[in-house]
């Protein structure tokens, strides 16, 4: 027998089938597994026809019954007969979880380390369906199988005994069945719950935030899509099931990942918090204060002004007005490299959107792309005609050492400022209360693209916005749709940057509107001050 001293902690066995390690299986291989610290094995059946071949690399053991058995009751038992056989002495403790469960493993491993129990069975307790409850006889709750622990001495008690237990099933749900061998064999063991929790898709919500309840096929299998926005429980427990698809484990990981906390529809509210209450308010007003989630930043040196990816967008034909933009920067030791935009470029049919917009959205893919291409981690990206603050190295400064600004410049956007209009500052102002720091949750109508940090993270669903195949927006829309998902997207205040709205915009010309075109007047809208800007007495109007 292998000593105390050489077994390894833990196991993991997957409940799967040979169809599964062809979608589901692989969706987790590419999230989750290769964090994954322990042991694991995949646990399929026998196929009618061929069966797969699988790298032995993977530890697929094929059991004697059928592969498509559902409820799985064999190959659960068996499952556990092979570990009992073949690995008893290897490990203090077993686990299981079905092919649709998520390990968010973090979580995972804080559990793992809170259990410290020679006897136990440990996981989600349930009592079984009203119907079912007297025949199964059980005097407390049995471990669903979504996932749960079995210590090896419980193991060591009940295994020797599962023929028994497979002749002798009085209900047809693998999780009841083992559950009642254990307690019948393991001197009355129930399953204890788990000290981090885990987590059952129980409805999700349509695009109005209504439930939609889940259903069953005619096997009894589950019918549930994951929910786009899932509540914050969700990201605190170590197991989340079920995941139907392969696309839930990709979208999920990726918001475990990245802290993502989206937009939810109330259903979701209680108990959770977001990245941006302003949005969540405008979207689901709620009588109630939402919460603003904490995320965490990952350790990194402190930001060099003079190291920061930073461009400037212009035209051919705006060489003396991108040079002044460039050496108004210099001064704040950032370095702006000049980024030819798209022009000249037809509008769609299908949008109502000006061409100047339409050629912004085209610029803003190859440069997107242009970064993606160069590996960047962030990037500060201004038009040419965005003007700095007189003070804009002390300020950014400050503002990655503040926690909120850095949780948007260590996986978010951070607009160092905005031509927010009277709408928006009506929304923003409700805040006043709550939000006192350097940097503040935007609402919809927060607008102003000529001056903003990225993080690499936002890249692709930046492009995938601008590349759908919807009615397109303005480009200054695509910020309020990253709060959606869950980005935190903040206003830097008091402003780094303004815009010199004195010249006529290529963007969205308003020649006739010369209201549009007064510094002071619309100074006085977004709130800048234009005193403490590097604008100069002989800056010439374009």
């Amino acid at each position: 027998m292998k000593s105390a001293k050489n077994r390894s902690r833990i196991v993991l066995g997957i409940l799967t089938d040979q169809q599964l390690m062809n979608t589901l299986v692989i969706a987790s291989r590419q999230t989750w597994i290769p964090s994954f610290p322990y042991d694991l094995f995949y646990f399929v059946g026998r196929r009618h026809e061929h069966s797969l071949q699988f790298s032995r690399k993977l530890n697929v053991v094929e059991l004697p019954t059928d592969d498509t058995e559902y409820p799985p009751v064999n190959k659960t038992f068996l499952m556990w007969t092979y570990f009992y056989m073949q690995h008893l002495s290897r490990y203090d403790y077993f686990m299981a979880i079905d092919a649709d469960t998520y390990v968010n493993v973090e979580n995972l491993q804080i559990m793992l380390n809170e259990i410290k129990c020679q006897d136990c069975y440990v996981g989600y307790p349930a009592k079984g369906e009203p119907y079912e409850q007297k025949q199964l006889g059980l005097r407390a709750p049995y471990c669903l199988g979504m996932g749960y622990v079995i210590a090896r001495n419980t193991l060591g008690q009940f295994a020797p005994h599962i023929e028994i237990c497979r002749r002798s099933t009085v209900a047809n749900h693998s999780d009841t069945e083992l559950g009642r061998c254990i307690y019948r064999f393991a001197s009355g063991l129930s399953c204890t719950k788990t000290p981090i929790s885990l987590e059952r898709v129980m409805y999700t919500t349509n695009n109005q935030g209504a439930i939609i309840r889940f259903t069953h096929d005619s096997r009894g299998r589950l019918l549930i899509e994951f929910p786009k926005a899932p509540p914050t429980r969700f990201f605190k427990a170590a197991l989340v099931h079920p995941l139907k698809t392969s696309h839930a484990f990709y979208q999920f990981h990726r918001q475990v990942k990245l802290q993502l906390r989206p937009i939810l529809p109330p259903a979701f509210l209680n108990g959770s918090c977001v990245a941006n209450p302003v949005i969540q308010n405008e979207i689901y007003p709620q009588n109630r204060p939402v919460l603003e989630c904490r995320l965490r930043i990952p350790k990194q040196s402190v930001y060099n002004l003079s190291s920061l990816s930073a461009f400037v967008i212009t035209l051919r034909g705006y060489e003396q007005r991108v040079q002044r933009t460039i050496n108004k920067f210099e001064k704040h030791d950032i370095h702006l490299q000049p980024f030819y935009g798209v022009s000249n470029v037809s509008i769609p049919n299908t949008t109502n959107i000006t061409k100047g917009e339409w050629n912004l959205r085209l610029t803003m893919i190859r440069l997107i792309e242009t970064a993606i291409k160069a590996n960047l981690q962030q990037v500060l990206i201004v038009e040419d005609d965005a003007i700095p603050h007189r003070r804009f190295s002390h300020l950014f400064k400050a503002l990655i050492h503040d926690h909120r600004c850095r949780e948007c410049v260590s996986g978010g956007i951070l607009m160092l400022g905005s031509t927010t209009w009277s709408a928006g500052w009506k929304t923003l102002d409700r805040y006043n209360t709550v939000e006192t720091g350097m940097c503040r949750n935007i609402g919809t109508e927060t607008y102003g693209s000529f001056a903003i940090l990225f993080h690499h993270a936002t890249f692709q669903p930046i492009l995938a916005w601008l590349k759908a195949k919807i009615i397109p927006q303005p480009y200054d829309f695509v910020f309020a749709h990253l709060v959606r998902l869950g980005y935190p997207v903040r206003l830097a205040l008091p402003n780094l940057v303004i815009s010199d709205i004195r010249h006529e915009s290529l963007i969205r010309p308003r020649p006739n509107n010369t209201s549009f075109h007064n510094l002071t007047l619309r100074a006085k809208i977004h709130r800048w001050e234009i005193e403490n800007y590097m604008i100069s007495s002989l800056d010439k109007i374009y």
